[in-house]
Order: C-alpha cells, then sequence, then structure tokens
C-alpha cells in the first residue's frame, strides 16, 4: 500500500486549484487585491494564516504583487490570529483606510439605501482574490463568496445601511391596536429570541436574530405585527447590489474565487468568537465565477448531517427536511440560496457549474484484498 501523498492534502488540493484556475498565468506584474476576513476578538475559525500565507506566496512566486484587505475594525488586532506581514508574505490594508474615509461612492436609491460607500483599496488592483470563509451567517443564511465582496468591501456607514433596509417595509401597525404598549410588550414577551424590542414608545423587530418562529403571530390577536419575507429578503437584494458594484471594477477574467469550507460554525467570524463546527468540513473550492462557487458550495453541504450540539442554545432547530442545514438554524426566509437568486437578478454571474475534484484520492487500497480479521476491542475500562 502507499502512504498518503502531500498532494491529497488540503493545501496540495489548494495548490491544484488555483494552477487549474489560470490564477498564477495572471498576475505577472499585477497588483493583485485579496480579500479576507480575519475575524476578531477571541475568535479563531476564520481562514488559518498558512493557508493565506500560501496562497500569497504562489502568487509572489508568479510575479505578482499581492495585498490583503478586510473591514478596518479588523485589521489592528489580526496579529493576535497570526496575520502580520511577516507571517502572510504582504501588506494587510483597512479597505477604506484607517480613518474608513478612502472610498468611491455610488448611489443606488434601493429601499432606504441611497448611497454606497465602496472602499477605495478594494479597487486599487488589477487582479481581484475573493478569498472566503465558508460559515453560517445570522442574516444572510451563510457566509462565502459574495457576503465577503458585498460586506466586507464597504465602510461601516454603508454595512450599516444595508442592514437596516430590513426595516424599510413597514411591520408595526400600532393603529390596529387597542393598547398598543401592552400589546408590544406582549409581542416582546412572546418572542424567545430577543428579536422583538420596545423601549421609549419605540417598537422594533431585529431581523438579525429573528428565525420566523411565529410565536409572536399566536399573541398578535388584533394583527398588529407583520411578519414577511421582503423584510428579511432586502438585505439579500442589497448584497446583490454592493457585490455587483466591486465586480464591476474588474475583467471577468480577473476575478477568482477560493472558498474554504473548514470550520464551518454558525455565525458569522465579525462575531468574535468561535463555536463549535455545525457542518462537516468540505475542503477548499475554487471558481471564476462567484455565483457558481456559492451554489456548489451550498449544493455540497445541502446533505450533510447538522451537528446538533454544537448548535448555540439561544438559537432554535427547524427540523423541516426541505431548508438547508443553514437556514434551519437561522430561519426559512434566511434561507442562503436566496443569495444565489438575487446574485443572477443583478447579473453577477453563472450559477451552473461543472465539479470537478482535483486529485482524488482514489478507492480504498484494501478493497481487493480478504476480509479484514481485526482482534477484539481491549475494553480497559
Amino acid at each position: 500500500m502507499l502512504n498518503p501523498k502531500p498532494e491529497h492534502s488540503i493545501i496540495g488540493k489548494l495548490d491544484k486549484i488555483i494552477k487549474e484556475l489560470g490564477l498564477l498565468d495572471k498576475v505577472k506584474g499585477k497588483h493583485v487585491f485579496i480579500k479576507i476576513h480575519l475575524g476578531q476578538n477571541i475568535g479563531f475559525s476564520n481562514i488559518h494564516p498558512f493557508i493565506t500565507g500560501y496562497i500569497v506566496r504562489k502568487i509572489k512566486e508568479a510575479g505578482g504583487k499581492p495585498f490583503l484587505v478586510d473591514i478596518f475594525e479588523q485589521i489592528d488586532k489580526a496579529v493576535l490570529r497570526g496575520y502580520t506581514q511577516e507571517v502572510i508574505g504582504c501588506p494587510i490594508y483597512p479597505v477604506a483606510g484607517p480613518k474608513d474615509t478612502y472610498y468611491v461612492e455610488k448611489k443606488v436609491y434601493y429601499k432606504n439605501l441611497d448611497v454606497i460607500q465602496m472602499g477605495g483599496f478594494c479597487k486599487d488592483a488589477d487582479i481581484l482574490v475573493d478569498l472566503s470563509h465558508v460559515k453560517g451567517h445570522n442574516m444572510a443564511g451563510f457566509g462565502a463568496a459574495i457576503k465577503n465582496l458585498a460586506l466586507g468591501c464597504y465602510t461601516q456607514k454603508t454595512r450599516f445601511a444595508v442592514h437596516r433596509t430590513t426595516q424599510y417595509d413597514k411591520y408595526w401597525f400600532p393603529e390596529k391596536c387597542r393598547d398598543p404598549v401592552k400589546t408590544a410588550l406582549k409581542l416582546v414577551e412572546a418572542c424567545p429570541h430577543r428579536a422583538i424590542r420596545y423601549d421609549k414608545g419605540r417598537f422594533r423587530v431585529i431581523f438579525e436574530r429573528c428565525n420566523q418562529c411565529m410565536r409572536c403571530k399566536l399573541v398578535d390577536d388584533e394583527n398588529c405585527l407583520l411578519i414577511q419575507r421582503k423584510n428579511f429578503e432586502s438585505f439579500f437584494e442589497a448584497m446583490a447590489i454592493t457585490a455587483k458594484y466591486v465586480l464591476d471594477h474588474y475583467d471577468e477574467d480577473s476575478r477568482f474565487f477560493i472558498n474554504i469550507a473548514l470550520d464551518i460554525t454558525e455565525y458569522c467570524d465579525c462575531w468574535g468568537f468561535t463555536t463549535g463546527n455545525i457542518l462537516p468540513d468540505l475542503g477548499v473550492l475554487g471558481s471564476t465565477d462567484i455565483l457558481a462557487i456559492d451554489k456548489a458550495t451550498l449544493d455540497l453541504l445541502k446533505d450533510k448531517p447538522l451537528i446538533k450540539e454544537n448548535v448555540s442554545r439561544s438559537l432554535e432547530i427547524n427540523d423541516n427536511p426541505k431548508l438547508h442545514p443553514f437556514a434551519r438554524v437561522h430561519g426559512p426566509w434566511k434561507d442562503p440560496y436566496l443569495q444565489i437568486w438575487y446574485g443572477e437578478k443583478y447579473g453577477l454571474g453563472n450559477p451552473d457549474y461543472e465539479l470537478v475534484e482535483v486529485n482524488p484520492p482514489g478507492p480504498w487500497k484494501s478493497e481487493k484484498l480478504p476480509k479484514p480479521r481485526f482482534p477484539e476491542s481491549l475494553q480497559l475500562y
């Protein structure tokens, strides 16, 4: 029997993927913008710095001039996760500069999102490498290639504004209530996820926390509260708009997407802590199309078992087998496939793909041998 070989390891397959994508053939003499998510606080499930550093070294060996970019809040403490220029091998910049004021604007007029501010470093290159950690997300269902650009390439003001699009469509109708204050407090009490807030006369649904359990509607006998899909889907459509603006700065043959589907947790790395994995490790995926890679990632995870014991008790598991595992955790109207649907609507790419495994392991070497006769277990304790 042959021993395992390095080319069948995660890095071995990553090496083959970046070659097959043609990335290294494009970078000579070019500035290469690598969008990364560095994580923060006590989280450590972001992409391992060795993986990022390996990609950087390959780009530099091919004659490219790479640099990493992330939002300014996550630059300062990135050293605690091993992200330094000495380790990675290239500079690491805040997306819109240290004051979050270096950006280009575009007017979009989508609901209450009038203007978007894309960080200037996102346009200051010839080649785009979207390097994403695959994980759950409490508003987008999951985060990978689309989310990495749609939120991570923008100023804090824009990121907050994208979240606020969920508040645009009216959902609270106090005029229908006999006693609005009493009804509001009853709705607050009915929500186990603290998604409904009432303070100083202001009623709000925090859609980021809502898993659409509809317990609030069980006590809303006057129909004062409207929980509807469009509030949730505003976030997905806004992400498609912002991701498209980033992609528009690069030719189609200058865009490369790599998804690292390891340490798949329930929340985005920006939450600042690491929980247990809620899905098994998948590996590394690469593509030159942002919709193809995210859809392939979702498709491959769709039938994987949800690791229920690692889901936080503050959340709630939906046992509907028709739901994607991410939607089972975050709710049916946070279906991660909505990113693909709105991505198609705004022309981000083509979700059709052909899945090709690089350096497949082949059959078990013992398959053609006689059935094994292992000794009994020792059962010492």
